[in-house]
């Protein structure tokens, strides 16, 4: 590959990665709202809608998270590769 086809490339995942830590740390507040509101809830309807909201929340920083670290490793992979071009 070209050496600015993997600059090109390399701003995308840049961007991409930025995008992705602003969504896990919006999971992670979705997540401490859902537990907020499972701790505060009385009757059975709230106690259902809050598990629901928590388990939809973890799940969901899950494959945020997992798919961070396939794009740190692929960040990784392509940096190392860069310092070869030069060796």
């Amino acid at each position: 590959m070209p050496l600015i086809g993997r600059r090109k490339t390399k701003a995308v995942l840049n961007v991409e990665k930025m995008r992705i830590v602003q969504e896990i740390r919006d999971t992670e507040r979705e997540c401490a709202a859902a537990r907020s509101r499972f701790e505060e809830a009385v009757e059975t309807e709230q106690v259902d809608y809050a598990i629901y909201s928590l388990e939809a929340a973890e799940k969901k920083l899950d494959i945020l998270l997992r798919k961070a670290k396939l794009m740190w490793s692929k960040l990784d992979h392509d940096e190392e590769e860069d310092w070869r071009i030069f060796m």
